[in-house]
């Protein structure tokens, strides 16, 4: 009877079907642009600036890597910014100032060799999961408000 237990077991093992992998790129969310590098680059960081964010960085990547002969089709600039009404009162508290660490936000605008320009961002709400309540609710406010300016951005050139 252990035997055709065991030997039932293995055959219910061997149909399970095999655990899923994470995908990799669910750590990011991205957008595409309609409009050249330039266009979408220069627009976005209008509505950002419309919408209240402070950029704090324009890290020009395509600039760098050009220098050391890598090409990137368009060009590929990081921004940084901050809000601070969401990530304000954690960075006062000493026991949430750790949060620090995966400030200030960044989008990233690249050009692809087929003529695609993409926006790419953390994805704040799968790593909100993993953070204290209060950490992940201001995560999420700032994702959401990120989200809508970059939605704002595509709008107007064309999504």
């Amino acid at each position: 009877m252990a035997l055709a237990l065991a030997a039932a077991s293995f055959h219910t093992l061997a149909q399970s079907p095999a655990p899923t992998q994470p995908d990799p790129r669910a750590i990011v969310v991205e957008d595409v642009s309609r409009a050249d590098f330039a266009a979408t680059l220069k627009n976005l960081k209008e509505q950002l600036a419309a919408d209240g964010w402070t950029l704090v960085a324009e890290i020009n990547l395509g600039e760098r890597l050009a220098k050391k002969n890598v090409a990137i089709p368009g060009g590929l600039v990081i921004l940084e910014m901050t809000s601070g009404g969401n990530t304000v009162p954690l960075l006062k508290n000493e026991e949430t100032r750790y949060v620090s660490a995966l400030m200030p936000c960044s989008v990233s605008v690249y050009g692809m060799s087929d003529g695609r320009v993409i926006l790419s961002r953390m994805n704040a709400n799968l790593l909100a999961g993993m953070l204290d309540p209060r950490l992940a609710e201001a995560m999420k406010k700032s994702a959401a408000q990120l989200d809508a300016s970059i939605a704002r951005t595509l709008t107007k050139l064309g999504r």
